[in-house]
């Protein structure tokens, strides 16, 4: 009987680590952290749209020449590189991760009445930082929570809406 019982011991101290490592998440692949997203834009040609596009990444981003690795008009395509604040979300987590960065790069294609947003390389970066007696190293690497990623998303998919929206702002400013 005491065979039996320690038998069955050691099978759930063995067998425990196996059940937590069952529950643990599976970790982000680069394909879970590619973002596409297709915004209609009718009315509009690919070259309108192409310009526009431009324009907003000028805007919205430091220096659009610094950011953009690859243009090509004839294809509508931009390959830019950017960089947003990370949507922490509440104010315990704010101010844990206010100098948190998600640089990511963004790949836009025009084409008649049609802009397509891919977001790849997604990261999550911080400064090291020293509070209350613990030291924290800078990190630069991919997103590989679930959690951060569902936060992050949104707000790279609003990025979209704002180009769209940039394009009827161009067409409104050719009438002044």
């Amino acid at each position: 009987m005491k065979a039996i019982k320690a038998l069955a011991v050691l099978f759930v101290l063995v067998g425990a680590p196996s059940a937590v490592e069952a529950k643990r998440p599976a970790p982000l692949t680069e394909e879970d952290r590619t973002i596409v997203q297709v915004y209609e834009a009718p009315g509009f040609t690919k070259d309108q749209l192409f310009t526009a596009s431009r324009m907003w990444i000028a805007q919205n981003f430091k220096s659009a020449d610094a950011v953009i690795e690859y243009e090509n008009k004839d294809e509508g395509t931009i390959i830019g590189n950017g960089n947003m604040a990370y949507p922490c979300g509440g104010a315990f987590a704010c101010m844990l991760k206010a100098d948190w960065r998600v640089p990511f790069t963004m790949k836009v294609e025009t084409k008649d009445g049609r802009i397509r947003l891919t977001f790849t390389n997604i990261h999550l970066a911080w400064p090291a930082s020293f509070n209350s007696g613990i030291r924290t190293n800078a990190h630069d690497g991919p997103v590989n929570q679930r959690g951060d990623l569902d936060k992050i998303r949104p707000e790279l998919l609003k990025l979209g809406d704002q180009i769209v929206a940039s394009v009827g702002q161009l067409k409104a400013d050719d009438n002044w």
